[in-house]
């Protein structure tokens, strides 16, 4: 006898798919400026605070990787990096942020849920 079970889902999570944390990741650093991986963890506002630590290194590393931020020591604290938007980073956030514009719509996607600039 074959025995079915129901595959569990992911409804219970805190935090959302991978590129919905990139978006966030994104837009949390063009509304700050720049910011290092335990803001993005703590601050509330960055939508980001449910993510397990390694999966949010795997999320910054693959948009350094993709040429979107880069990652520099701190200039204040010792043993931190600061994440920052490259120029195309910027130009990208900016493009979202004139969709959002042209198309609130999509807002009402999962993809953009709970994405947005900070300020």
């Amino acid at each position: 006898m074959k025995v079915i079970t129901k595959r569990s889902t992911n409804q219970g999570k805190k935090y959302s798919n991978k590129d919905n944390v990139k978006l966030k990741i994104i837009m949390w650093i063009y509304s700050q400026g720049k910011s290092n991986q335990n803001s993005m963890v703590k601050d509330s506002k960055s939508n980001i605070s449910g993510q397990k630590w390694n999966e949010l290194s795997n999320r910054l590393q693959e948009l350094i990787d993709s040429g979107l931020i880069k990652k520099n020591p701190s200039e204040d604290v010792a043993n931190v990096m600061m994440y920052s938007l490259t120029l195309r980073g910027q130009e990208f956030a900016q493009q979202i942020l004139d969709l959002k514009q042209k198309m609130p719509e999509l807002w009402n996607f999962e993809s953009f849920k709970n994405i947005k600039r900070i300020d």
